[in-house]
């Protein structure tokens, strides 16, 4: 167990229900006066929040209160990490707590935060390894490929490089694992998982989720500990941008937007414009009498509709 990531979570939320003289639950505001009620600790699995305000997953109907206190034995709120870590793995633990917020903070502790990214962790997994068997087992591998990288997922990588090794520097952990986050969403879309570009991105999970790490560092195909492998670096050159967002005008107005490549063609620009949902139906059914093309800037094109001709 990593006895480190144990000391950072220091506030726990306590919730309370209130019942009526009859004990029916009653919602209840700031302004009332509590000694009406009887008072029932509420168990915060039972509670969710809604706009500014608890209620009761059951009774939503029912607000109830929530205040913060310091953990400490006397008042028997400390959150055992034995017991967290038997549940979701000390990954989990050490995690959630860089994700919570700035270190030198004292934060509020949730149930809820923990299993999201115990649900981050899972996900990755089954990124790299694949989904388990009918029977809950794993494979022993990978289903990461072989496959060349292309040009927008080295993009996509080298891009978290640059954001997770800024934020560490900056000590601003909890940003550079919603960077992480980022890349596991965007890689969930390609249609396969590079082990040049997976193993790289172990590398960066490496600091934040070790044991994970290094099982999937050998599950890639390494023999040797990834704790001797340099941290990886960006490459300027996945770093620039290459698309840009082009506004699109019908008749002087804009209908919306199209993402071009830089030196896009006005034919080409047309043609993504035509495909776009929102603004084909400004260009159907009319004749385009003029296209003004600012490459870069805009798309502006003149359309004239027909007219029905009145039996």
């Amino acid at each position: 167990m990593d006895t480190n990531v144990v000391s950072i979570a220091q506030v726990l939320v306590e919730y309370t229900a209130y019942r009526d003289k009859g004990g029916k639950l009653v919602s209840v505001d700031a302004d009332d006066n509590l000694s009406d009620y009887s008072q029932e600790k509420v168990s915060p699995e039972m509670v969710t929040k809604v706009g500014d305000s608890y209620v009761l997953k059951d009774h939503p109907n029912i607000k109830i209160s929530a205040r913060a206190f310091k953990m400490s034995k006397s008042r028997g709120n400390v959150i055992n990490p034995d017991d967290v870590i038997s549940e979701y793995g000390s990954d989990s633990l050490r995690l959630y707590e860089m994700f919570m917020g700035p270190l030198r903070d004292s934060k509020t502790w949730s149930t809820g935060g923990i299993e999201g990214v115990h649900r981050f962790l899972g996900r990755t997994w089954r990124l790299i390894v694949g989904p388990p068997f009918p029977d809950g087992s794993c494979r022993d591998g990978t289903v990461a490929t072989d496959s060349e990288p292309t040009l927008e997922q080295l993009r996509v990588l080298h891009k978290c490089i640059a954001k997770v090794s800024e934020e560490i520097q900056e000590t601003r952990f909890n940003t550079a694992i919603s960077s992480m986050m980022e890349f596991i969403n965007a890689a969930y879309k390609w249609e396969n998982q590079p082990k040049e570009v997976m193993e790289v991105f172990v590398l960066l999970l490496s600091p934040f989720a070790p044991h994970m790490a290094e099982e999937l560092w050998f599950r890639l195909g390494n023999s040797t500990s990834l704790a001797y492998e340099p941290f990886p670096e960006a490459k300027s050159e996945y770093l620039k941008e290459t698309t840009v967002v082009l506004p699109v005008q019908i008749n002087g107005k804009t209908r919306g937007t199209i993402t071009v490549e830089k030196g896009c063609s006005e034919e080409d620009a047309f043609k993504l414009a035509s495909a776009d949902e929102k603004l084909c139906k400004y260009l159907n059914g009319g004749e385009i009498k003029k296209r003004i093309y600012v490459p870069g800037r805009i798309l502006n094109v003149i359309v004239v509709q027909q007219k029905v001709a009145r039996s």
